[in-house]
């Protein structure tokens, strides 16, 4: 069974993903041992300290800018605190139509995502987002990594992970994102609706399309038995 890797800089959904092309300097490599050893409150640190650099690698807009103004509006429709942890939202301005989340509670946007959803679409993609920080997936990523490498320039963080694990997390994902939208009396039909509108292959991201097909098809049975 194959493995990806997971970069961190451009995309991603529970780890973030980085470019490729970045001339990399010699990594520190965690062994698997040492993973090991590495407890939540360890991984919820470097978690944070990702989101930090990313952010200051993001073209962020003012928080009166009106993608804020909207992201902030959608984001109140839903659970603000989760695992104990405060949840936090940017919007970051970048074409890619693309979501990811951090084990910390960093919740980041892709300006490219919200001009192609609607409101209700968006929600569902909080709510995905959400459900990867409740069901602890960064966490165990880290925890099921073989090894993991970190650069001194703190450009990358790589972590490998079986392509099945991905998916079946994005699939578990999904199912709780359903719950906590009919929770809130939010329809939960913009799952489908924004798996259905995103493209099958980003630009940084190749996403298996059988994989997306599975999901389509987990909402589908979902709302069908809703």
């Amino acid at each position: 069974m194959k493995s990806i890797i997971l970069f961190i800089a451009c995309v991603v959904m529970l780890m973030l993903v980085g470019c490729q092309n970045q001339t990399r300097i010699t990594p520190t490599i965690v062994s698997s041992e040492g993973i090991k050893t590495l407890s939540e409150h360890d991984i919820l640190a470097i978690s944070q300290q990702a989101c930090i650099e990313n952010d200051n690698r993001a073209i962020i807009p003012p928080n009166y800018h009106h993608l804020n103004s909207r992201l902030s509006k959608i984001a109140q429709s839903l659970p603000q605190k989760i695992n104990n942890i405060e949840l936090n939202y940017k919007v970051y301005i970048d074409t890619e139509p693309n979501a990811w989340s951090t084990a910390n509670g960093c919740i980041r946007v892709n300006s490219g995502l919200m001009k192609l959803l609607e409101d209700n679409e968006l929600q569902a993609v909080l709510a995905h987002e959400q459900a990867h920080i409740v069901l602890k997936h960064g966490i165990n990523l880290f925890r099921q990594a073989p090894y993991i490498e970190i650069t001194d320039k703190a450009h990358e963080l790589v972590i490998i992970v079986k392509e099945a694990t991905s998916h079946q997390y994005e699939v578990e994902a999904d199912s709780y994102a359903f719950d906590l939208l009919v929770g809130e009396n939010i329809d939960p039909i913009g799952l489908l609706n924004m798996l259905t509108k995103m493209p099958i292959h980003s630009e940084n991201q190749p996403t298996s399309h059988p994989s997306r097909i599975k999901r389509i098809s987990n909402i589908v049975d979902r709302l069908n038995r809703h």
